[in-house]
Protein backbone atom coordinates (compact mmCIF):
# COMPACT_ATOMS: atom_id res chain seq x y z
CA UNK A 1 0.00 0.00 0.00
CA UNK A 2 1.49 3.73 -0.83
CA UNK A 3 2.25 5.69 2.05
CA UNK A 4 2.27 9.45 0.60
CA UNK A 5 0.86 10.72 -2.94
CA UNK A 6 3.08 13.63 -3.95
CA UNK A 7 1.61 15.77 -7.17
CA UNK A 8 3.97 18.48 -8.31
CA UNK A 9 5.46 19.65 -11.56
CA UNK A 10 8.50 17.36 -12.88
CA UNK A 11 11.23 19.73 -14.89
CA UNK A 12 14.61 18.90 -16.31
CA UNK A 13 16.88 21.49 -14.60
CA UNK A 14 19.92 22.85 -16.13
CA UNK A 15 22.47 24.52 -13.59
CA UNK A 16 24.86 27.01 -14.41
CA UNK A 17 27.64 27.79 -11.67
CA UNK A 18 28.99 31.49 -11.43
CA UNK A 19 30.97 33.48 -9.01
CA UNK A 20 27.57 35.94 -8.43
CA UNK A 21 24.19 36.50 -10.10
CA UNK A 22 24.13 39.19 -12.50
CA UNK A 23 22.34 42.26 -12.11
CA UNK A 24 19.48 43.32 -15.02
CA UNK A 25 21.69 44.04 -18.10
CA UNK A 26 24.60 42.26 -17.26
CA UNK A 27 26.11 39.00 -18.46
CA UNK A 28 28.64 36.89 -16.42
CA UNK A 29 30.21 33.62 -16.88
CA UNK A 30 29.25 30.11 -16.24
CA UNK A 31 32.02 28.46 -14.32
CA UNK A 32 30.42 24.65 -14.70
CA UNK A 33 26.95 23.19 -15.93
CA UNK A 34 24.80 20.78 -14.37
CA UNK A 35 21.60 19.02 -16.63
CA UNK A 36 19.86 17.07 -13.85
CA UNK A 37 16.38 16.08 -13.39
CA UNK A 38 14.45 18.00 -10.86
CA UNK A 39 10.88 19.40 -10.43
CA UNK A 40 9.25 20.00 -7.34
CA UNK A 41 6.96 17.59 -7.71
CA UNK A 42 9.95 14.96 -8.47
CA UNK A 43 12.21 16.09 -6.24
CA UNK A 44 9.50 15.87 -3.07
CA UNK A 45 8.72 12.46 -4.44
CA UNK A 46 12.63 11.49 -4.03
CA UNK A 47 13.22 12.49 -0.92
CA UNK A 48 10.31 11.02 0.76
CA UNK A 49 10.97 7.66 -1.26
CA UNK A 50 14.80 8.01 0.73
CA UNK A 51 13.14 7.63 3.62
CA UNK A 52 10.02 5.77 3.33
CA UNK A 53 11.54 3.14 1.14
CA UNK A 54 10.63 1.38 -2.42
CA UNK A 55 7.05 1.47 -3.59
CA UNK A 56 5.92 3.35 -0.57
CA UNK A 57 5.58 7.11 -2.61
CA UNK A 58 3.81 7.27 -6.25
CA UNK A 59 3.82 10.83 -7.76
CA UNK A 60 1.14 12.71 -9.45
CA UNK A 61 2.46 14.69 -12.23
CA UNK A 62 2.66 15.56 -16.41
CA UNK A 63 5.35 15.28 -18.98
CA UNK A 64 5.91 15.44 -22.64
CA UNK A 65 5.92 12.75 -25.13
CA UNK A 66 9.91 13.22 -25.56
CA UNK A 67 13.50 12.05 -24.49
CA UNK A 68 13.13 13.79 -21.56
CA UNK A 69 10.02 12.04 -20.19
CA UNK A 70 11.85 8.74 -20.85
CA UNK A 71 14.57 9.75 -18.61
CA UNK A 72 12.40 11.01 -16.09
CA UNK A 73 10.15 7.67 -15.66
CA UNK A 74 13.40 5.99 -15.74
CA UNK A 75 15.43 7.47 -12.85
CA UNK A 76 12.23 8.18 -10.70
CA UNK A 77 11.93 4.27 -10.97
CA UNK A 78 14.89 3.03 -10.03
CA UNK A 79 14.81 5.51 -7.00
CA UNK A 80 11.40 3.70 -6.22
CA UNK A 81 9.35 5.92 -6.71
CA UNK A 82 5.72 4.69 -8.18
CA UNK A 83 5.16 6.14 -12.01
CA UNK A 84 1.58 5.51 -12.77
CA UNK A 85 0.22 8.62 -11.79
CA UNK A 86 2.36 10.62 -14.56
CA UNK A 87 0.59 11.33 -17.72
CA UNK A 88 2.15 11.93 -20.73
CA UNK A 89 1.00 14.52 -23.16
CA UNK A 90 1.09 14.95 -26.98
CA UNK A 91 2.06 18.20 -28.18
CA UNK A 92 3.57 19.14 -24.88
CA UNK A 93 7.33 19.68 -23.82
CA UNK A 94 8.47 18.27 -20.83
CA UNK A 95 9.37 20.78 -17.91
CA UNK A 96 12.46 22.84 -18.01
CA UNK A 97 13.81 25.19 -15.39
CA UNK A 98 17.04 27.06 -16.48
CA UNK A 99 19.01 27.94 -12.62
CA UNK A 100 21.67 30.40 -12.08
CA UNK A 101 23.73 29.49 -8.38
CA UNK A 102 26.43 31.55 -6.66
CA UNK A 103 29.52 30.69 -4.85
CA UNK A 104 26.74 31.11 -1.68
CA UNK A 105 24.50 28.43 -3.20
CA UNK A 106 21.69 31.33 -4.18
CA UNK A 107 20.08 31.10 -6.75
CA UNK A 108 17.72 32.33 -9.53
CA UNK A 109 15.73 30.00 -11.38
CA UNK A 110 13.71 30.55 -14.81
CA UNK A 111 10.90 28.16 -15.70
CA UNK A 112 9.06 26.13 -18.64
CA UNK A 113 6.12 24.84 -17.35
CA UNK A 114 5.30 22.76 -20.42
CA UNK A 115 3.65 19.69 -19.73
CA UNK A 116 3.19 20.60 -15.85
CA UNK A 117 0.67 23.68 -17.08
CA UNK A 118 -1.67 20.95 -18.64
CA UNK A 119 -1.98 18.26 -15.92
CA UNK A 120 -5.96 18.80 -14.94
CA UNK A 121 -8.82 17.34 -13.40
CA UNK A 122 -8.99 14.25 -16.02
CA UNK A 123 -5.54 13.14 -15.17
CA UNK A 124 -6.78 11.69 -12.27
CA UNK A 125 -9.02 9.62 -13.02
CA UNK A 126 -6.96 6.77 -13.54
CA UNK A 127 -7.91 3.57 -12.00
CA UNK A 128 -4.24 2.88 -9.97
CA UNK A 129 -4.60 6.87 -8.68
CA UNK A 130 -8.02 6.57 -7.13
CA UNK A 131 -6.73 3.76 -4.99
CA UNK A 132 -3.52 5.02 -4.23
CA UNK A 133 -5.51 8.48 -3.39
CA UNK A 134 -8.04 6.10 -1.15
CA UNK A 135 -5.39 4.17 0.90
CA UNK A 136 -2.61 6.79 1.25
CA UNK A 137 -1.46 7.98 4.97
CA UNK A 138 -1.04 11.37 2.92
CA UNK A 139 -1.05 13.87 0.65
CA UNK A 140 1.84 16.30 -0.41
CA UNK A 141 0.66 19.16 -2.82
CA UNK A 142 3.45 21.11 -4.12
CA UNK A 143 2.55 23.83 -7.54
CA UNK A 144 0.37 21.61 -9.48
CA UNK A 145 -2.27 23.70 -11.62
CA UNK A 146 -4.91 25.27 -8.66
CA UNK A 147 -7.23 23.19 -9.90
CA UNK A 148 -5.73 20.03 -9.15
CA UNK A 149 -4.97 20.66 -5.72
CA UNK A 150 -8.65 21.79 -5.08
CA UNK A 151 -9.79 18.29 -6.82
CA UNK A 152 -7.14 16.54 -4.61
CA UNK A 153 -7.80 18.47 -1.52
CA UNK A 154 -11.50 17.71 -2.06
CA UNK A 155 -10.48 13.85 -2.31
CA UNK A 156 -8.45 13.98 0.98
CA UNK A 157 -11.08 15.14 2.81
CA UNK A 158 -13.89 12.74 1.42
CA UNK A 159 -11.08 9.81 2.83
CA UNK A 160 -10.04 11.47 5.56
CA UNK A 161 -6.49 12.27 4.69
CA UNK A 162 -4.19 14.84 5.51
CA UNK A 163 -2.95 17.40 3.13
CA UNK A 164 0.18 18.87 3.48
CA UNK A 165 0.65 21.99 0.79
CA UNK A 166 3.74 24.13 -0.83
CA UNK A 167 1.92 26.39 -3.01
CA UNK A 168 5.27 27.72 -4.60
CA UNK A 169 4.66 29.73 -8.09
CA UNK A 170 0.94 29.26 -7.33
CA UNK A 171 0.80 32.49 -4.62
CA UNK A 172 1.94 35.05 -7.06
CA UNK A 173 -1.58 35.42 -9.10
CA UNK A 174 -4.06 33.75 -7.00
CA UNK A 175 -3.53 34.52 -3.31
CA UNK A 176 -7.46 34.72 -2.45
CA UNK A 177 -8.23 31.80 -4.11
CA UNK A 178 -5.26 30.38 -2.09
CA UNK A 179 -6.26 31.49 1.30
CA UNK A 180 -9.42 29.77 0.55
CA UNK A 181 -8.21 26.42 -0.38
CA UNK A 182 -5.22 26.23 2.10
CA UNK A 183 -7.19 25.76 4.94
CA UNK A 184 -8.20 23.19 3.85
CA UNK A 185 -4.47 21.76 4.38
CA UNK A 186 -3.25 19.68 7.48
CA UNK A 187 0.51 21.72 7.29
CA UNK A 188 1.12 24.44 4.89
CA UNK A 189 4.54 24.86 3.74
CA UNK A 190 6.08 28.99 2.85
CA UNK A 191 9.33 29.86 2.12
CA UNK A 192 10.14 33.14 3.46
CA UNK A 193 9.28 35.08 0.06
CA UNK A 194 6.45 33.08 0.19
CA UNK A 195 5.60 34.08 4.11
CA UNK A 196 5.69 37.82 3.15
CA UNK A 197 3.55 37.67 0.18
CA UNK A 198 0.79 35.80 1.20
CA UNK A 199 1.14 36.80 5.18
CA UNK A 200 2.25 40.68 4.21
CA UNK A 201 4.28 40.74 7.52
CA UNK A 202 8.18 39.69 8.41
CA UNK A 203 7.79 39.42 11.59
CA UNK A 204 6.67 35.85 13.37
CA UNK A 205 4.18 37.21 15.61
CA UNK A 206 2.52 39.28 13.20
CA UNK A 207 2.50 36.40 11.06
CA UNK A 208 0.60 34.28 13.57
CA UNK A 209 -2.00 37.13 14.49
CA UNK A 210 -2.62 37.02 11.11
CA UNK A 211 -3.49 33.60 10.19
CA UNK A 212 -5.64 33.66 13.38
CA UNK A 213 -7.61 36.74 11.37
CA UNK A 214 -7.80 35.08 7.92
CA UNK A 215 -9.42 31.82 10.04
CA UNK A 216 -6.39 29.17 10.02
CA UNK A 217 -6.16 27.07 12.42
CA UNK A 218 -3.66 24.14 10.36
CA UNK A 219 -0.11 24.16 11.40
CA UNK A 220 2.02 26.74 8.96
CA UNK A 221 5.54 26.08 8.37
CA UNK A 222 8.30 28.24 7.80
CA UNK A 223 11.45 27.26 5.34
CA UNK A 224 14.08 30.23 6.50
CA UNK A 225 17.13 28.70 5.08
CA UNK A 226 20.05 29.48 6.75
CA UNK A 227 17.23 30.85 9.86
CA UNK A 228 16.38 27.04 10.19
CA UNK A 229 12.63 26.67 10.34
CA UNK A 230 9.40 27.63 12.23
CA UNK A 231 5.96 26.24 12.86
CA UNK A 232 3.28 28.79 13.24
CA UNK A 233 0.18 27.12 15.14
CA UNK A 234 -2.64 29.59 15.38
CA UNK A 235 -5.08 27.67 16.77
CA UNK A 236 -2.66 27.65 20.15
CA UNK A 237 -1.15 30.96 19.42
CA UNK A 238 2.47 28.96 19.89
CA UNK A 239 5.73 28.91 17.69
CA UNK A 240 8.20 25.97 17.36
CA UNK A 241 11.61 27.13 15.69
CA UNK A 242 14.55 24.85 14.93
CA UNK A 243 17.96 26.24 13.95
CA UNK A 244 19.85 25.56 10.76
CA UNK A 245 21.49 22.22 10.87
CA UNK A 246 25.36 23.45 12.01
CA UNK A 247 26.82 22.24 9.08
CA UNK A 248 30.53 23.70 9.69
CA UNK A 249 30.29 21.01 12.97
CA UNK A 250 29.98 18.48 10.45
CA UNK A 251 32.59 19.68 8.06
CA UNK A 252 30.11 20.86 5.30
CA UNK A 253 30.02 23.75 3.52
CA UNK A 254 26.54 25.26 1.04
CA UNK A 255 27.44 24.41 -2.41
CA UNK A 256 23.64 24.89 -4.01
CA UNK A 257 20.21 25.44 -2.65
CA UNK A 258 18.13 24.26 -5.39
CA UNK A 259 15.82 21.54 -4.05
CA UNK A 260 16.09 22.20 -0.68
CA UNK A 261 12.57 23.28 0.29
CA UNK A 262 11.54 20.64 -1.50
CA UNK A 263 13.65 18.29 0.10
CA UNK A 264 12.41 19.47 2.89
CA UNK A 265 8.71 19.19 2.29
CA UNK A 266 9.59 15.67 1.13
CA UNK A 267 11.55 14.12 4.30
CA UNK A 268 8.44 16.17 6.21
CA UNK A 269 6.37 14.42 5.10
CA UNK A 270 7.84 10.94 4.67
CA UNK A 271 8.34 11.21 8.48
CA UNK A 272 4.39 13.07 9.25
CA UNK A 273 3.15 9.54 7.20
CA UNK A 274 4.71 7.80 9.48
CA UNK A 275 3.65 8.67 12.59
CA UNK A 276 6.41 10.94 13.67
CA UNK A 277 5.13 14.20 15.63
CA UNK A 278 5.21 17.79 14.14
CA UNK A 279 8.13 18.76 15.81
CA UNK A 280 10.09 15.52 15.01
CA UNK A 281 8.98 15.71 11.13
CA UNK A 282 9.98 19.16 11.40
CA UNK A 283 13.96 18.16 13.40
CA UNK A 284 14.13 16.12 10.70
CA UNK A 285 12.51 18.00 7.45
CA UNK A 286 15.18 20.99 8.71
CA UNK A 287 18.30 18.63 8.60
CA UNK A 288 17.63 17.29 5.51
CA UNK A 289 17.56 20.55 3.67
CA UNK A 290 20.50 21.57 5.33
CA UNK A 291 22.31 18.28 4.01
CA UNK A 292 20.93 18.65 0.38
CA UNK A 293 22.63 22.44 0.21
CA UNK A 294 25.91 20.75 1.06
CA UNK A 295 25.65 18.92 -2.54
CA UNK A 296 25.73 20.52 -5.65
CA UNK A 297 23.03 18.12 -7.55
CA UNK A 298 19.46 19.07 -6.65
CA UNK A 299 18.35 15.60 -5.65
CA UNK A 300 21.34 15.68 -2.61
CA UNK A 301 18.78 14.38 0.11
CA UNK A 302 20.20 12.01 2.13
CA UNK A 303 18.60 8.26 3.30
CA UNK A 304 17.05 7.38 6.65
CA UNK A 305 20.26 5.72 8.68
CA UNK A 306 22.38 8.46 7.29
CA UNK A 307 19.60 11.42 8.50
CA UNK A 308 19.32 10.04 11.71
CA UNK A 309 22.73 9.52 12.06
CA UNK A 310 23.04 13.45 11.55
CA UNK A 311 20.78 14.50 13.70
CA UNK A 312 21.72 12.29 16.54
CA UNK A 313 24.97 14.05 16.45
CA UNK A 314 23.72 17.65 15.48
CA UNK A 315 22.43 17.87 18.66
CA UNK A 316 25.88 17.94 20.30
CA UNK A 317 26.83 20.64 18.20
CA UNK A 318 24.03 23.34 18.28
CA UNK A 319 21.34 21.89 16.41
CA UNK A 320 18.50 23.04 18.87
CA UNK A 321 14.49 23.37 19.49
CA UNK A 322 12.65 25.62 21.00
CA UNK A 323 8.84 26.01 21.67
CA UNK A 324 7.10 29.23 22.82
CA UNK A 325 3.53 30.83 23.43
CA UNK A 326 3.12 34.15 21.52
CA UNK A 327 -0.19 34.50 21.78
Amino acid sequence: MVSLVVCGAINWDVSYFVERLPVPGEEVVAEYITRVLGGTGGNVAVAAARILGAKEVALIGALGRDDIARQQIAILEDEGVITEGISQIAGEESGQAYILVDQMGENVIASHLGANAKLGLKHLKKVELKRQLRECQGIVLTDPPLEVAEGLTNVAKRHGIPVLWDPGILIGSNREALLSLAKGAEVLFLNETEASALLRTPELEMRLKRLQKLGFSNHTVLKLGAQGAAVLEPASGTVIEISALPLKGFGLNVINTVGCGDVFAGVFGAYYVAGSSLEESLIMANAAAGLNATRSETRGSPDRDRLEEVVNLGHERGFTVRKRKLL
